[in-house]
């Protein structure tokens, strides 16, 4: 094809069905890419133990069989495969003269809060020509952990979805109820098992047994278990949405969240619920100013933020978030990002001049 006709490629990890995000935020960002005008490029998640570096080259030439020289990639990172394969892409596409922008769902170094052992995380980032990071505290630490290259910011994951009733999808201030429903990954919030607040919960999720027979016993937790992706949206009551993750032995959830845009953010406002969230979340800001939900700065001030909300402020909010779920099931944010990148990729000294923005 040649360097004045590139090809945008995106890539999606295709891996069997989970009760979890892994999946379906891959697919969300490749669909909406798609519709961008994104050749979708499949990896198929697989363990490479054994793998020489040689086969896993072929593999991957066989995944880019049709990228050409002066196309570029969007990446999603990780890949779910291993270090060595995320590394050998990059510096496979680069041989071939392909640029790879690379969209960042997880920084293990971050969440971690140390060094990741499967691979060279910030060297990797410092391989690839642009990232596509969450918002700007994560851009910054990221800069402070060593990493050069440019960044741009998706802000908010999108969640599509158009195969359910227009109930799920928008909440009437006389169906909302005073209470909570957590949904997700529960091992990152076993706080769950001691709940004591007079605010009801409802919680959906991945747990494992000692913590399911806990939720089980708490008379003041409805815990349903765990739902496939469209039933947890049949399913799931009018309440906040609670966005409040937990350290769990190996990972550092609660820190993270200072830095990430968590998944379960977009589900619940793609569908109509408003959010609860740490105040010293990234997302905070962006759920205060523009009247999505509430931020505290601790679950002991639950009981006194849902009673004291006023059915005037309440019916505001729930106007803005269903109006606001619209650009997230539509991939408004996804959009955004990839264009920010292109724009950075292939401009990266543009810009608006002042008295035309």
């Amino acid at each position: 094809m040649g360097e004045l006709f590139m090809q945008k490629w995106i890539t999606d990890i295709v891996q069997g069905r989970t009760f979890d995000a892994t999946r379906q935020a891959k697919q969300d960002i490749a669909n909406i890419g798609e519709a961008m005008g994104y050749k979708v490029a499949n990896i198929f998640r697989y363990n490479d133990v054994g793998e020489s570096d040689d086969a896993m080259l072929a593999r991957i030439d066989g995944i880019t069989a049709a990228f050409e020289r002066g196309d570029f990639v969007v990446y999603q990172f990780p890949s779910l495969n291993s270090g060595r394969f995320d590394t050998f892409f990059v510096e496979q596409m680069h041989r071939r003269g392909v640029q790879l922008i690379c969209l960042v769902h997880d920084v293990a170094t971050m969440r971690d809060q140390q060094a990741p052992t499967w691979i060279d995380e910030i060297g990797y980032f410092n391989e690839c020509d642009v990232l596509i990071v969450h918002n700007r505290r994560m851009a910054d630490k990221l800069k402070e952990l060593g990493v050069t290259t440019p960044m741009v910011c998706q802000y908010l994951l999108d969640y599509l979805d158009t195969n359910h009733d227009d109930d799920r999808y928008e909440t009437k201030f006389e169906d909302f109820h005073r209470g909570v429903v957590l949904a997700g990954n529960i091992l990152k919030s076993r706080y769950l098992a001691d709940w004591d607040h007079e605010t009801p919960i409802t919680v959906f999720g991945v747990t494992d047994d000692e913590l399911d027979k806990k939720l089980d016993a708490n008379p003041k937790i409805d815990f349903r278990g765990q739902r496939w992706r469209w039933d947890l949206i049949q399913e799931m009551p009018r309440m906040f949405g609670l966005a409040w993750d937990s350290d769990t032995e190996s990972y550092k959830y609660n820190d993270y969240t200072r830095y990430n845009h968590p998944h379960k953010v977009a589900m619940y406002l793609s569908h109509g619920l408003p959010i609860i969230v740490w105040r010293q979340a990234a997302v905070a800001d962006i759920i205060v100013k523009n009247g999505l939900g509430i931020a505290i700065d601790s679950l002991d001030q639950i009981d006194d933020v849902i009673q004291n909300i006023s059915d005037d402020e309440l019916k505001q909010m729930l106007n803005n978030v269903n109006r606001f779920g619209r650009l997230i099931r539509d991939g408004w944010f996804t959009r955004q990002g990839l264009q920010a990148a292109e724009m950075k990729l292939l401009a990266p000294d543009f810009e608006i001049p002042a008295d035309l923005k």
